[in-house]
Formats: structure tokens, C-alpha cells, sequence
């Protein structure tokens, strides 16, 4: 039972505010990652699309009828690009902790691998950006 104080808000509201919310973080995150970046900016990346990703589903009722499916899919790029550097990061971080040396051939092939996947996740996230990534899902999401 809502009281005087705090009336409901009506649900449309709240999808948008949610979903205004999450694409702020993801776009924050995207120019982040579009300079050089350590795991955890790549793990933050990730968390961020997916939690919009599942935002833009739960709330697709609310936003106007295949947009929120064309956003999803423009950082479902985005997202596998992070997700081939953060594998190499968690490699790493297993190698070290097993105490394998840092010149151990495995280990300099998977920071190799790293720094590749982190030029095209970079390039990925400034092309976003430059595309204006941010501005044309609030038009297209009508938030």
C-alpha cells in the first residue's frame, strides 16, 4: 500500500529512468575502455553492458517495439571483444598465481593475445563514441 508520502511510481517511468541510468554506465564505461585498460576497467565494461543488455529485455515492453534488440546488438560486439581480453587477464592472473614465470611461453603468448584483443576492444569502444553511441540510444529508446 503506497502512502501519501511516496506514491507509487508508474512503472513506465521507472523502466526509463532505470534504463537512462544503465546507459549512462555504459557509456562511461566505453570511454574508459577506449584508452588503454587495465582487467579491471575490461570487467567493469562487461558488468556494464550486462546489466543494461538485461535492462533493455526486462523493460523492452516499455520502449518502442526493436530498439532496444538494435542496441543489444551493436554492444554484443563490444561485449565479445571484452570478454577475449578479460579471458587473457584471468589466465594471467592463474599463471601468476600458480608461479609460472613471467617468461614462460604460455604467458608471453596470452599478453601478447591481450594486448591484440585490447586494440580492438579500444578501437571498438572510440568507434562507439564517435558514433555518438550514448546520444542515438536515447533517441532511439525515446529516454
Amino acid at each position: 500500500m503506497a502512502s501519501v508520502h511516496n506514491p507509487p511510481v508508474p512503472m513506465r517511468v521507472f523502466a526509463r529512468r532505470q534504463t537512462r541510468t544503465l546507459l549512462r554506465r555504459v557509456a562511461n564505461q566505453l570511454n574508459r575502455a577506449s584508452q588503454p585498460a587495465g582487467p579491471e576497467a575490461v570487467h567493469d565494461l562487461r558488468v556494464a553492458i550486462r546489466r543494461f543488455s538485461r535492462c533493455l529485455r526486462l523493460f523492452s515492453q516499455f520502449l518502442p517495439r526493436g530498439k532496444a534488440k538494435r542496441v543489444r546488438r551493436q554492444l554484443r560486439d563490444v561485449m565479445d571483444l571484452a570478454a577475449a581480453v578479460r579471458d587473457r587477464d584471468i589466465a594471467l592472473e592463474l599463471l601468476k598465481q600458480a608461479r609460472v614465470p613471467a617468461r614462460a611461453s604460455l604467458a608471453v603468448t596470452l599478453r601478447r593475445e591481450r594486448r591484440e584483443a585490447g586494440l580492438k576492444l579500444r578501437a571498438a569502444a572510440r568507434r562507439l563514441g564517435q558514433r555518438d553511441f550514448s546520444r542515438k540510444c536515447r533517441v532511439w529508446l525515446r529516454l
